[in-house]
């Protein structure tokens, strides 16, 4: 590295000598200062601004406070050596000081913004506590107004904001719904798995069963019985040493919630016992209805594939055993429209021939 540096108008600036290149040139101080006229100012004058712009102390040892790098030439940062005074070392350490605030202008953003910004969060807290208020009611009016002057509800759900508290408000579940699931063997005989929650609560319960709610799902949404019974079919595969089941049946259960008048009634017929405050679930009337029957055999995806039966060392079946789900995508549907028009085209071809 050469011992030359540049300032930043370009003009080469010689380095400081050491004491040691001092000795040798057998230079001093002393005679630096007879070489130099004393009655000259314009001499000292140019001096010490040379010295302020290389980052020099001035006479009475202080740095200069329009430097920098605090009276620190570029080259004596990390312990003496050089530093290059270009890029971000000579930005951080010998650019200017900018000054990015603005006194006349106290916030980040225009007027405009914040006006603009404001009213967005006042509409989207309006409509936020709107939409969660119950349905019917005194509600009812001042939802249907939202609705129709704001666009409330395209709102929501352009934005994935709805929700639907009609679990909790105005009218609460008035009934205990369960759905038992049923497995008929090859030998037609009949095992419940349990997947059901009905008395397998103790009541108050402080941890939460995640199966009560896929159980409650299936109940609620058909669609998803399917693809349960299948998952059931292949689970009884895997268990059971290969050997298939032959359906399986989905039993609905459900336990009607008694009145808070009847509740109240009992409890003043047993002199305001606090033990009959109240209701116990398993002593509630069960009622049952068969709901769904799904076969294992014909359902898609209900039987246990080959790599399957492989990797859990369950004897293989024939190539045709398991009936995959058909995967219908844009482009197969696509393809098979282009196909159906084009027999539809040749069909006419062939009416118009004599």
């Amino acid at each position: 590295m050469s011992d030359e540096r540049e300032s930043e108008d370009g003009a080469k600036v010689e380095p400081a000598d050491t004491p040691a290149q001092e000795a040798a040139e057998g230079g001093s101080d002393d005679e630096a200062d007879t070489a130099r006229p004393d009655d000259d100012p314009g001499v000292d004058a140019a001096s010490d601004d040379e010295a302020a712009e290389e980052g020099a102390p001035s006479d009475n040892g202080e740095p200069h406070e329009d430097t920098p790098t605090g009276g620190r030439s570029l080259e004596d940062t990390n312990g003496g050596a050089a530093v290059a005074d270009s890029g971000l070392a000579s930005t951080l350490l010998a650019g200017p000081l900018v000054e990015a605030d603005d006194p006349k202008r106290p916030y980040a953003y225009p007027l405009w913004a914040r006006v603009l910004v404001s009213f967005f969060v006042l509409y989207h807290a309006a409509v936020l506590t709107v939409e969660n208020l119950p349905a019917k009611g005194l509600s009812k009016g001042l939802m249907t107004w939202f609705n129709k002057k704001l666009q409330a509800r395209d709102y929501f759900q352009a934005t994935g904001n709805t929700q639907s508290w009609a679990m909790f408000a105005p009218n609460p579940h008035r009934s205990n719904i369960f759905m038992k699931v049923l497995v008929k063997d090859a030998d037609g005989e009949i095992f419940d798995l349990k997947h059901d929650i009905y008395g397998k609560r103790t009541y108050p319960y402080l941890f939460y069963d995640r199966m009560g709610k896929v159980n409650r799902r299936i109940v609620d949404q058909k669609g998803y019985r399917r693809h349960y019974a299948a998952w059931v079919c292949r689970e009884w595969e895997r268990t059971h040493g290969g050997q298939a089941a032959d359906e399986v049946i989905f039993v609905k259960m459900w336990t009607q919630v008694p009145h808070p008048d009847e509740v109240i009634k009992r409890w003043k017929q047993k002199n305001y016992d606090l033990r009959y405050l109240g209701y116990h679930p398993l002593e509630l009337k069960l009622h049952e209805r068969e709901a769904d029957t799904f076969r294992c055999a014909t359902t898609r995806q209900a039987q246990l594939p080959n790599y399957l039966r492989e990797r859990y060392g369950l004897p293989l079946e024939d190539e045709n055993y398991f009936r995959d789900q058909t995967i219908r995508t844009w482009y197969v549907e696509q393809e098979q429209q282009r196909e159906a028009e084009e027999r539809k085209a040749r069909l006419q071809e062939r009416r118009r021939d004599p």
